[in-house]
């Protein structure tokens, strides 16, 4: 079995949280591929990624409340099992309506492991140490966004859109085997009562009522936010606009995970000299500084791809060291419902995520500033949330 002192764990973890992001990062290239495949508008092929993403935040509710009473081992297991078979559809799907609703289930199995690695984390660890052990996830959780635009441009081109979905039920299937066997139950005490109404009710109640939970869920979400209005926009401003080869793509997404993996080993040194909250209000300044950056080179196309993504690195190595200290700050005050308290962290994030996407995809106007400007309003409004919410005495 895997330790919970081992790296295995950590390696785990961090395949399980980039599970969903493989599934949407692979994906991006075949977007317009799958517009002109089943003759879709782009908004209605938008839809395989947004309500991917709605069934994700559902899912969350539904995986993090449900692993407090039975454990997080069965509940990771169940949800991969959704997962494969989603996949497994969405490769067979011969409509765009058939694709759609079972990229919804995909994200609906998917979200086990996001809030299930976050809850898991919990369980054995908190405070500093628990930021730590996240931005470790991140680095692991940086591979998705480095190989899976450039394995899902690959499959693309010599083998067709419904290759990459194949590969990622292949990758989940893999996930399961190694939890099957290998995953230790990190859940010592269930609670008989979790799935009570009442019960969760309260911890519902009790996660919306606290400052400090409700504002660095914010704070977390509305940062991601911005990563997803780039997600969204990005492969029709690059591959339509800036002329980007589709098997090129993922090329431009490598500079984003490096700046990924540093801003995560950044953060780990960080905390080490100075407070959470200092490093958090470190990052933030950074995600705005990329923001403006991304917003300007869209406004005046300097650089091309090139300089929105000069200044999307900046944004990406500010969230890579706000997340993991907002993110062990929201779930300080939780250790009686780590499940719930995970699952609520990721429905605000994923919630913040589709309605930046929205935001994209209703402004845009066939050039690429909505896209930036969605992502400088994110970083703006994740400053002042913290300003608003944890800088006043009561958050302390």
């Amino acid at each position: 079995m895997i330790q919970s002192d081992s790296r295995a764990l950590v390696v785990l973890l961090g395949a399980m949280t980039a599970l969903t992001a493989l599934a949407i990062d692979m994906s991006l290239p075949a977007l317009p591929t799958l517009s002109a495949a089943f003759a879709a508008s782009p908004d209605r092929v938008q839809l395989t990624l947004s309500l991917f993403i709605a069934g994700y935040a559902v899912g969350q509710l539904v995986h993090g409340p449900l692993s407090d009473r039975f454990g997080r081992k069965p509940v990771l297991i169940g949800g991969l099992v959704i997962y494969v078979a989603a996949a497994i559809a969405c490769a067979l799907s011969r409509s765009i309506g058939v694709l759609i609703a079972a990229r919804l289930v995909m994200g609906f199995g998917g979200g086990v492991g996001p809030v299930l690695s976050r809850a898991v984390v919990r369980d054995h660890f908190g405070g500093r140490l628990a930021a730590q052990i996240y931005s470790s996830l991140t680095a692991v959780f940086a591979l998705a966004p480095l190989v899976a635009p450039l394995i899902g441009g690959w499959l693309l081109v010599h083998f067709g859109w419904r290759a990459i979905f194949v590969l990622l039920a292949l990758f989940a299937g893999t996930l399961l085997t190694v939890v099957g066997f290998g995953f230790a139950e990190s859940l010592k005490t269930p609670d008989p009562r979790a799935l009570e109404i009442g019960r969760m009710a309260r911890y519902y109640r009790a996660f919306l009522a606290s400052r400090v939970c409700v504002g660095y869920a914010l704070v977390n979400g509305l940062c991601w936010a911005g990563i997803f209005a780039f997600l969204s926009g990005s492969p029709f401003v690059f591959i339509t606009i800036y002329g980007v080869a589709p098997e090129d793509y993922g090329l431009y997404f490598a500079p984003s995970a490096i700046a990924l993996v540093i801003g995560a080993l950044s953060n780990k040194r960080l905390l080490r000299r100075y407070a959470h909250e200092r490093v958090l209000v470190m990052g933030q300044a950074a995600a705005i500084a990329g923001g403006a950056m991304v917003l300007a080179a869209c406004v005046t196309r300097w650089g091309g791809a090139g300089g929105v993504m000069a200044g999307f690195m900046l944004y990406i190595w500010g969230q890579a060291v706000v997340t993991p200290n907002a993110m062990a700050a929201a779930l300080e005050p939780l250790p009686h419902m780590a499940g719930t308290g995970a699952a609520l962290l990721g429905v605000v994030q994923m919630a913040s995520g589709a309605l930046a996407g929205y935001a994209v995809n209703a402004l845009y106007d066939g050039t690429p500033v909505p896209m930036g400007a969605v992502i400088l309003t994110m970083a703006l409004a994740t400053a002042a949330i913290y300003v608003a919410m944890l800088r006043r005495p009561a958050a302390a």
